[in-house]
């Protein structure tokens, strides 16, 4: 005889299925697709500890040019980004302004880029003008370079005040020519890209700093080290979520008697069969041995019909047999 369901039985049945379904829902992972241009990039504490490092300057700059030029002169950090010296190449004119300068005791060079829409400004007004000029897409003339250098210069000694605390030392060397610029690095290579938004005399453009990846890792470690707040944190999140990772993992563990040392004649007289006295008390325990690395003392025992490992107590291990 056919049961009649009720519609009470009807809706649980009915909350059942969909609890099972949401269940599976939940329990499928989601795979996000690894985009490798993104490795390596700058994380959060670091741009803000850039930031720290260079916001200074900025106002140091805006203040020793101002009363440079005799002008209302604004500097402002406009952004911290790490790219290929191609992308950077990419976002500049081909026809633009380029000192480099060496970087101590790292000995690799750095470079810095203004764009011509400050350039021409700047030289009028040191030649006596108000910089109320028209952006010329040209290079400098031999003398025009000789008037931006005191100005690079003055730029080059603000900045390299902002790295005596990380025993940096900066020292201008000179403008590279637009085939220079080109080859100063290989396009693939990573560079670290400080960007300053300047407005002068109605003018506005960008100075860009480039730091290749032999002076940007080093300074990044001192600045570090030397700014406590820079020190990335890891979230309880991600703590957690490593975690349950980590639980997953399979080690190799082996019960094993160390310190056992043969010579090769004892070791070509073993044949099948033989009793081979290892010279070690029988009632001294065993190590069991987790990756490579004594942990446990344990004996050997039998559980079932399996081997086992009754553990005994913990191995105290030195800081130097901590280390690879």
């Amino acid at each position: 005889m056919n049961r009649v369901l009720h519609q009470e039985e009807i809706d649980a049945m009915v909350h059942a299925t969909r609890g099972a379904s949401d269940n599976a829902t939940t329990d499928q992972r989601t795979i996000r697709p690894c985009t490798f241009r993104q490795s390596g990039q700058l994380a959060g504490e670091q741009v803000r500890a850039i930031g720290g490092l260079l916001e200074p300057f900025a106002r140091n700059l805006a203040q020793s040019l101002g009363a440079y030029l005799s002008v209302p002169f604004e500097v402002k950090l406009a952004s911290v980004e790490q790219l290929a010296y191609g992308e950077f190449l990419e976002r500049v004119p081909e026809v633009t302004y380029m000192v480099s300068f060496l970087v101590s005791p790292i000995n690799t060079a750095a470079a810095m880029q203004i764009d011509n829409s400050l350039v021409f400004p700047l030289i009028d007004i040191l030649l006596g003008g108000t910089g109320e000029c028209q952006e010329l897409a040209r290079e400098v003339s031999e003398i025009e370079e000789q008037i931006m250098e005191d100005v690079a210069k003055n730029i080059c000694r603000e900045l390299a005040a902002v790295f005596v605390p990380l025993e940096t030392k900066l020292q201008l060397e000179g403008r590279e020519s637009p085939a220079q610029i080109q080859r100063f690095l290989a396009p693939p290579e990573k560079t670290l890209c400080v960007s300053f938004e300047i407005k002068l005399a109605n003018k506005q453009g960008m100075l860009n700093l480039i730091f290749p990846v032999a002076v940007s890792n080093p300074l990044l470690r001192k600045l570090c080290s030397a700014v406590p707040s820079s020190v990335t944190r890891v979230t309880t999140r991600s703590t957690c979520r490593l975690k349950e990772r980590m639980l997953e993992c399979s080690f190799p563990a082996a019960l094993d008697l160390t310190s056992i040392e043969l010579s090769i004649q004892e070791l070509l007289a073993l044949s099948p069969g033989k009793v081979f006295s290892l010279a070690v008390p029988a009632k001294k325990p065993a190590s069991l041995v987790v990756a490579g690395r004594e942990v446990f003392e344990a004996t050997p025992v039998r559980h079932a019909r399996q081997r086992a490992a009754q553990i005994r107590e913990r191995l105290i291990v030195s800081e130097e047999e901590k280390r690879p």
